[in-house]
């Protein structure tokens, strides 16, 4: 199984000869406030070609970071099949509909279905007022040699659940912040950090307890942060620490993982390629690892870039 990082929640997954696009997510969202970081406009041109051509795609939720309807419209192919989480109601695929997709495989929650063979997926799907129209979910991918588990954005109740289709290779999932709070709020300014720090806390305490229980060989923050480009916004980037702000980078995950003795986060930018051979992972990084550090080093000057 081979596992690309296409930004933010974004994977493409290759396997058995099988294409699973996850979450493409390349148009500024939120009324163009929000952008992909690391920047995702300049993948190889294989890499997109199977993204927007793949036999199976699979959005985990309707929020405009997972749910790019302009990319989707503009760029996929409508012949795609799509993995429909098990919501409680039908929004979604009335809004793919409206996209001009036709193919669907409706899911059952946690039900394991071969979509084609020896390729078994799950969607595990979670509702929450948070989540907008049905809900979240999480994706389980088996090639009946490595699974992967996409967890994104999704917090589940179970912290198991996902495990019960056997021990994980890959564990993607977010870490960093995803909301306007407190940020957006009239308030004292020292309150308003000090609710940042709290958040930022709770956000890391949570993903630490799914990293924990999924216990995978492998775990790939992702699905965050976002960054912002506008002037007004641009302070909301977390690049000293020092900022009203919730977005940390998945350099300080990483950090907090290593303070717990857990040296398994593999630092992810779009590009970035994981293998699952022999129950081990290898990584190829699509750049050299002192670019990629300097990304995250030199912040303030790649985002001006």
């Amino acid at each position: 199984m081979q596992a690309i990082s296409i930004g933010h929640a974004g994977i493409l997954i290759r396997t058995q000869g099988i294409t699973i696009a996850c979450d493409p997510w390349f148009e500024p969202a939120f009324f163009g406030s929000w952008f992909v970081f690391p920047r995702n406009d300049q993948l190889a041109l294989d890499i997109m070609h199977d993204v927007c051509n793949p036999d199976f795609l699979y959005i985990s939720h309707l929020h405009g970071d997972h749910f790019d309807a302009s990319f989707l419209a503009q760029h996929m192919n409508k012949n795609t099949t799509v993995l429909l989480p098990d919501f409680p109601t039908r929004e979604m695929e009335r809004e793919f509909n409206k996209l001009g997709f036709r193919n669907f495989v409706r899911t059952i929650r946690t039900k394991e279905h071969v979509i084609a063979p020896n390729i078994t997926i799950a969607i595990h799907t979670e509702t929450s007022i948070t989540d907008g129209p049905g809900g979240d979910s999480a994706l389980m991918v088996s090639d009946g040699e490595a699974r992967l588990v996409n967890q994104n954005d999704c917090r589940t109740n179970d912290l198991t659940s996902l495990l019960d289709h056997g021990p994980v290779d890959l564990h993607w999932l977010q870490f960093s912040g995803a909301i306007w709070y407190p940020m957006v709020y009239e308030m004292d300014e020292a309150k308003k950090k000090q609710l940042c720090v709290e958040k930022v806390e709770s956000q890391f305490a949570r993903a630490t307890r799914y990293v924990e229980a999924i216990h995978a060989t492998t775990v790939v923050p992702s699905a965050g942060p976002p960054c912002f480009l506008d002037p007004a916004l641009f302070g909301l980037n977390m690049i000293t620490g020092d900022e009203v702000s919730i977005f940390p980078d998945q350099t300080e995950f990483q950090r907090r993982l290593s303070d717990e003795g857990r040296l398994n986060a593999a630092t992810t930018i779009p590009g970035t390629t994981f293998t699952v051979l022999g129950g081990g992972v290898t990584v190829e990084q699509p750049m050299s690892g002192e670019d990629i550090t300097r990304i995250f080093t030199h912040k303030a000057e790649y985002l001006a870039k």
